[in-house]
């Protein structure tokens, strides 16, 4: 990808820095924006990793269609099935009635996983059918449901250790890590300072709030409690 093509992307997306590894991960982002592979992007916390799933999502053939941003670790163990693949009404204390998840609102979509090495066991597993097969069942109920969405995942934590310790799962790792994309931290003489981090708060995007004007909510997921997941279909 050419230098003026990398600085333009910056520029929309309020990227700072001109590291040569924070280059190449733009370039890799990229490349890898046509097609339907799901990719895991890693750094520390702070280096802006939520802009990159943005970069993927809209040059993508599926920019049209939903964006939803989920912070894993935000949403409580107890919730957060419900809040990813949907539920049936009845199916627990609370529920009063049918309920989407985000993987079935974001159907021809992206959505980008946050802090995905803070999901509880038993949901890693619903992933993974999802990331094989595309297959999903709401919780309360028994029947299989298909979603057609371009997952992006992003941690701060070591997964290859975590792997290695049987703290994560292998088969889930490789399935999320089909396309790696590490975001640097760039240090100077006189600071540190995080490559990728939007140039000003206006243009920093929102993982965990409604888009202002110009983005699509749907008001379920802006009054929920727990979730909050940014969602658009420009």
């Amino acid at each position: 990808m050419k230098e003026e093509s990398i600085q333009q992307v910056k520029q929309r997306f309020g990227i700072i820095g001109n590291d040569a590894t924070l280059n190449r991960a733009i370039d890799v982002a990229m490349q890898v924006a046509p097609t339907d592979l799901s990719v895991l992007i890693t750094g520390e916390s702070g280096v802006g990793k939520e802009n990159f799933p943005q970069i993927i999502h809209q040059n993508s053939h599926r920019k049209h269609g939903t964006y939803i941003a989920v912070n894993c670790g935000a949403i409580p163990e107890g919730t957060i099935d419900s809040e990813l693949f949907g539920h049936e009404k009845g199916s627990f204390t609370g529920a009063l009635a049918d309920r989407k998840g985000y993987f079935e609102v974001a159907d021809g979509g992206t959505i980008f996983l946050d802090e995905v090495g803070e999901l509880p066991i038993p949901t890693r597993a619903r992933l993974l059918r999802v990331l094989e097969s595309g297959e999903f069942i709401k919780v309360g109920s028994s029947k299989v449901l298909k979603t057609n969405v371009r997952i992006v995942a992003a941690t701060n934590v070591n997964l290859v250790d975590a792997v290695a310790h049987n703290r994560f799962r292998e088969d889930l790792y490789y399935r999320l890590n089909t396309v790696p994309i590490v975001i640097p931290r760039c240090a100077t003489a006189a600071t540190t300072s995080y490559c990728s981090s939007a140039s000003s708060p206006a243009t920093r995007p929102r993982s965990i709030a409604c888009r202002p004007s110009g983005w699509r909510t749907t008001p379920a997921s802006c009054s929920s409690p727990t979730a909050g997941p940014a969602m658009c279909a420009n």
